[in-house]
């Protein structure tokens, strides 16, 4: 017995190292002038509306944000000089559901103790990047749902590495599920982990602070208020890591292209946000706006067909295909159009002798140099399949979706210009037409997405 009880301190006093080793234990924002609350002195009043992270306490130093050091020199806080920002979102891989929520606080959309009319904006990259510098602790998306969240970073500064002063830092402003952990790691540009993991029990991390906020349903358009989630308190906790944590050294630094972030399906972000003073960050893609891009398996190869709707200084585009869906390699090219602001439709039809799955992508490339990459396309040898397409196109309240005969476990995805999922609908069994009622929706130009056990392909879709 007396093992077994200095065992469990043991564990104990572990855990609680760990948690001060991550724990934020302070933060200091712009909410009524300036609202400062700790771990140690949980600030009774409680933000309910939009305010900004001016500064952050990390292993008993305060670092500020950059979002108004004169606030805090001319309240007579003292701190580091630091930048700070919110990582831009470039895909999150699942569905929104009936968990999902968005965040609010409780006086953010102009009503007291009930929903506004209009209703807010239903867009969960908007929520997790506003604000000044896009570190607004006044918004978050709540049950952010399962699955992968790609951050993109561009350059890591070796001499930041193991100095002691934050590189991330991550919100968790919600009700944190017990026992629950997402993951976070550096990955380098072929989706191949960059260093170790590190995996945070949210619930771990000590509040800060509390905040009153109303909870709107992320899955409804427009987003419904629901009783029980209007003008309720939820807890404010940070965390932060340097490079080191994650295993990151001075040698492998280079190889980083993304940070992920596993959701388990119980997060609630207000932002991902990074210290410019050590990582370059793209925050704007390469100006090529890609509709879509998808692969058929043909008898004579892989038929190849993508869209843009503008594109500036574009130089070409690199075909790359991998047998396993991360080491990619340059198999061709097609020279891109150069300068358009008007739909530019490319096909190309690209020789193979695979016998099974082959995944795609294009490198985008402009005369600058610059690049990015498109979604990864996935074809099968060994399935035939029908092109998918859709009538009416361009269309205004709705479309019917022409796909393969269904075996009842497909979806069809309506995907906007951002890469946000706006409808999703489940395809019955033994059906090879589908239809897509659009509901309230801005007009533009939208990817339907059809998503089976062999991979997805989409096609473009405008809606007028």
């Amino acid at each position: 017995m007396k093992h077994f009880y200095t065992l469990l301190i043991s564990i104990l006093l572990l855990t609680a190292s760990a948690v001060a080793q991550f724990s934020v234990s302070e933060v200091i924002t712009d909410y009524g002038g300036l609202w400062k609350s700790g771990s140690m002195a949980i600030n009774s009043t409680k933000p309910d509306n939009s305010h900004n992270l001016l500064a952050f306490t990390f292993n008993n130093k305060r670092y500020s944000t950059g979002v108004n050091d004169a606030r805090l020199t001319t309240s007579g806080q003292s701190f580091i000089p630091s930048d700070f920002r919110a990582l831009p979102m470039q895909s999150l891989s699942g569905t929104v559901n009936g968990n999902t929520k968005i965040g609010l606080g409780e006086l953010l959309d102009g009503i007291g103790n009930g929903a506004s009319d209009p209703r807010p904006e239903n867009s969960i990259p908007k929520y997790l990047t506003d604000g000044v510098k896009g570190l607004d602790l006044g918004t978050c998306v709540a049950n952010l749902p399962s699955g992968d969240m790609i951050l993109p970073i561009t350059n890591v500064k070796s001499t930041a590495i193991n100095d002691g002063i934050p590189d991330l830092l991550i919100t968790q402003i919600a009700d944190a599920a017990s026992g629950h952990f997402d993951r976070y790691q550096f990955l380098d540009i072929n989706g191949n982990r960059v260093g170790n993991a590190l995996d945070i029990v949210l619930n771990t991390i000590l509040p800060v602070g509390n905040w009153t906020a109303d909870f709107y349903e992320a899955n409804t358009r427009p987003m419904d208020l629901k009783s029980g989630y209007i003008k309720t308190d939820r807890a404010v906790r940070l965390w932060a890591a340097d490079f080191s944590s994650f295993g990151i050294t001075p040698a492998n630094s280079s190889q980083i292209a993304y940070f992920k972030i596993e959701l388990n399906g119980t997060s609630d972000v207000a932002f991902v946000a990074y210290n410019d003073n050590t990582i370059d960050v793209q925050t704007s893609l390469l100006p090529v706006k890609l509709t879509y891009f998808n692969a058929t398996a043909k008898k004579e190869g892989v038929q190849l067909n993508w869209q843009t709707t503008s594109e500036t200084a574009s130089k070409y585009f690199v075909i790359e295909t991998s047998s396993t869906g991360q080491s990619f390699h340059s198999v061709d090219s097609v020279k891109a159009v150069g300068n358009s602001v008007s739909v530019q439709s490319y096909s190309h039809t690209l020789k193979s002798s695979v016998n099974g799955k082959l995944y795609l992508r294009l490198k985008m490339i402009d005369a600058n140099g610059a690049f990015t990459y498109s979604n990864i396309a996935l074809v099968d040898f060994g399935v035939s399949t029908q092109q998918l397409s859709a009538f009416p196109n361009p269309a205004v309240s709705y479309t019917r979706v022409n796909h393969s005969i269904a075996t009842g476990h497909e979806l069809i995805q309506l995907v906007n210009g951002q890469g946000a999922i706006i409808k999703q609908v489940s395809v019955q069994k033994g059906t090879m037409q589908s239809t897509i009622q659009f509901g309230i929706i801005p007009k533009g130009i939208y990817s339907v997405r059809w998503i089976d056990a062999n991979g997805s392909k989409a096609i473009a879709l405008s809606i007028q």
